[in-house]
């Protein structure tokens, strides 16, 4: 089988620049920024007052400045929200243009992503000469190119061109096309329990109700940012009374499909994320009461009656 390079075309990116950007940030995001470096990525969320998630994002340092990645439609959001707290910090937050057809490392343009997996990933690094990083969101980086490891089971990389003539050269070297086919790299999300916030589902969770606080987006020795105290509070004091789920269906799942469990009405699961596969059973990230016992058992959704839906372990459940 050739090689297949994944076009990550759907994200949006963000520069953060000035003295002060990471002292800024750190008051503002889950995660802690100073843990930031050239190999070292960060994701994390962005949260309002209530402690509920205007979007998450992953955070790389490139040279004097940062790149925020986020999922599309949500940049102006976030620069607009930081842009209220940035007025006394010396920093500068604006929109990257989701453009690499500017000059050579350019960074006044949003890079080219690309997504490798399996197999691919050793022949791209060898191509671009780059290790593979060894934990996930560790960061290779050449004079155009940085590899980032993405969380999960797979193993999958993220390659961001900052160069329209390096990009053109790991092309052709790399033996295969793009794929139109976005799903093998969706259904890998997926099997992360990955959940990336677009703007349906801004502010409309909290970082527990998506998992965030145990898939290691929220730092809980950081110290105070926007919305910390009711996220702290709730990991701390209080028990989840519902949590995202990873699931197996034994049947397709669509657009309006839920999950069903118990004999109440109301006993229904929002499906967040679903992936249908002829080679495999479809997957679905969905929220659901956090101990599922036999009294809500068996799952099923909501328009297929005579369909199963099985738990199935969470890569970060253990962690």
């Amino acid at each position: 089988m050739r090689n297949r390079l994944f076009p990550l075309k759907s994200y949006e990116f963000i520069k953060i620049s000035g003295s002060d950007s990471i002292s800024f940030l750190q008051g503002q995001l889950s995660c802690n920024t100073e843990l930031l470096s050239p190999q070292r990525s960060l994701t994390g969320a962005l949260c309002n007052l209530k402690g509920r998630v205007i979007a998450d994002f992953r955070l790389l340092q490139q040279g004097e400045h940062y790149l925020m990645q986020c999922a599309e439609g949500m940049a102006a959001e976030i620069v607009t929200t930081l842009n209220k707290y940035a007025v006394f910090s010396k920093v500068e937050i604006t929109t990257v243009p989701n453009t690499d057809k500017t000059g050579d490392g350019n960074a006044d343009s949003a890079p080219t992503v690309l997504g490798i997996m399996d197999n691919d990933v050793d022949a791209a690094l060898q191509i671009l000469e780059l290790k593979l990083p060894n934990n996930a969101n560790e960061v290779t980086v050449t004079d155009h190119c940085c590899a980032v490891r993405i969380f999960g089971p797979a193993k999958r990389i993220e390659l961001w061109f900052h160069s329209p003539s390096a990009l053109e050269s790991f092309a052709r070297g790399f033996t295969g096309p793009e794929s139109a086919d976005l799903q093998p790299w969706l259904r890998a999300d997926i099997e992360a329990g990955i959940i990336h916030v677009s703007p349906a589902l801004s502010a409309e969770y909290t970082p527990q109700l998506l998992n965030y606080d145990i898939a290691g987006l929220i730092d809980f020795k950081k110290g105070c940012y926007t919305g910390q105290e009711i996220v702290a509070r709730m990991f701390y004091r209080g028990t989840a009374k519902k949590r995202l789920h990873l699931a197996s269906s034994s049947h397709t799942i669509g657009s309006s499909s839920a999950v069903v469990y118990g004999d109440k009405e109301g006993d229904r699961g929002e499906i967040l994320a679903y992936s249908n596969s002829d080679s495999d059973q479809p997957k679905l990230l969905t929220i659901l009461p956090a101990e599922l016992d036999e009294s809500v058992q068996p799952l099923r959704l909501s328009n297929q009656v005579d369909s199963v839906v099985s738990i199935l372990e969470l890569p970060y459940s253990s962690e």
